[in-house]
């Protein structure tokens, strides 16, 4: 039996609230290594992030960002690490001890993932770090206990729009999402739409040798 990540957890279903969009899918997975592709989009009020593995997890998490949780010149490191967070919830839930490769596009997110790894603690400048309702623990709090902690992680940066299906998807996702809670894209879309997207980015890259688009 594989080592089980600490804080991995069976994904939540799709829903929608009043507060935001969250998003959580499964499509056809793609044999060989699990990788993760993780990306974020904000705007001056609301974002969002998006992901999509190899495993077949993809989804997106959108809603208006309570300015007192991070700085306004860190609430972009902040998202990109949220990404990372939900995204490895249902991968490390579906494959306990498996190694997994997670790709960014943010190197100051890819310096804290890395410094976690290696025992570090420090957070985004200005990240609030006391407890959320109900007693949560904050998602960069738990992200980087999991860092620590999960075996078989690794993080590279990914150039971002380089041709990457992954990782193209998961911007696109990420942007999705903003558009949703924006009010440009009707939320009974996403059920259909992440799904449809995930499975066509993944079909590309089961048919790339490394992941790229042929240009």
């Amino acid at each position: 039996m594989g080592h089980r990540s600490p804080l991995a957890r069976p994904p939540r279903p799709a829903t929608r609230s009043r507060r935001g969009i969250v998003i959580d899918q499964e499509t056809k997975a793609v044999p060989g290594p699990v990788v993760l592709a993780t990306d974020a989009s904000v705007g001056r009020k609301h974002v969002s992030i998006g992901f999509l593995a190899t495993t077949g997890h993809t989804g997106l998490r959108a809603h208006l960002y309570p300015e007192h949780l991070a700085r306004p010149r860190t609430r972009v490191t902040v998202s990109e690490l949220r990404a990372v967070h939900w995204g490895l919830k249902p991968v490390l839930a579906a494959r306990p001890g498996s190694p997994v490769e997670v790709r960014v596009d943010s190197l100051d997110a890819l310096g804290y993932l890395r410094a976690w790894q290696n025992g570090g603690t420090r957070m985004p400048e200005g990240y609030e770090t006391g407890l959320r309702s109900q007693g949560r623990s904050p998602s960069l709090v738990q992200l980087q206990m999991c860092v620590e902690y999960t075996p078989n992680l690794t993080f590279v940066h990914e150039k971002a729009h380089v041709g990457n299906p992954l990782n193209e998807a998961a911007d696109s996702l990420a942007k999705l999402g903003l558009r949703t809670v924006r009010g440009t894209v009707p939320p009974d879309e996403l059920p259909r739409l992440v799904p449809l997207w995930a499975a066509a980015a993944l079909d590309e890259y089961r048919r790339t040798p490394d992941g790229r688009s042929i240009r």
